[in-house]
């Protein structure tokens, strides 16, 4: 089954903000804030197209409107439900430069290694000057 995005807005928008609530004393923004229910969990979803479906069917079993014991509410989904829910706003929060930039992550980097040939020359050589050193066992 598809699900369009813009359908689940205010569910999502509630759930975000439960989960991930703004912080005035370190100056994390909410999720809302950070921009997930429209610019950045479409992104996670695109990226997480295997959970889409199961993230969709867990909000459609949410209120429409934020409930008075809101993560109660979710966490009456199951721990399944409340994983895949979690996870992908979580992940889709983290795609924010400027939360990762507050938190002083600075993302996944290439790293490159470049081997020491001369190093690894040498061990070889050693062992190619000593010989065969196999010995027949009767």
């Amino acid at each position: 089954m598809t699900y369009n995005i813009s359908d689940f807005q205010t569910r999502i928008a509630w759930v975000a903000d439960t989960l991930i609530p703004s912080d005035s004393k370190s100056g994390m923004p909410s999720a809302t804030e950070a921009g997930v229910p429209e610019r950045l969990l479409p992104r996670a979803l695109k990226e997480r197209d295997d959970l889409a479906s199961p993230f969709f069917l867990a909000l459609s079993r949410l209120p429409a409107t934020c409930p008075r014991a809101a993560l109660d509410a979710i966490r009456a989904l199951g721990a399944d439900d409340f994983h895949t829910i979690s996870f992908l706003i979580a992940g889709a929060y983290f795609l924010d430069e400027t939360v990762n930039r507050k938190v002083r992550y600075p993302g996944q980097e290439a790293l490159y290694e470049t081997p020491d040939y001369d190093e690894i020359m040498e061990a070889i050589e050693r062992v190619q000057a000593r010989g065969s050193v196999y010995v027949d066992v009767p």
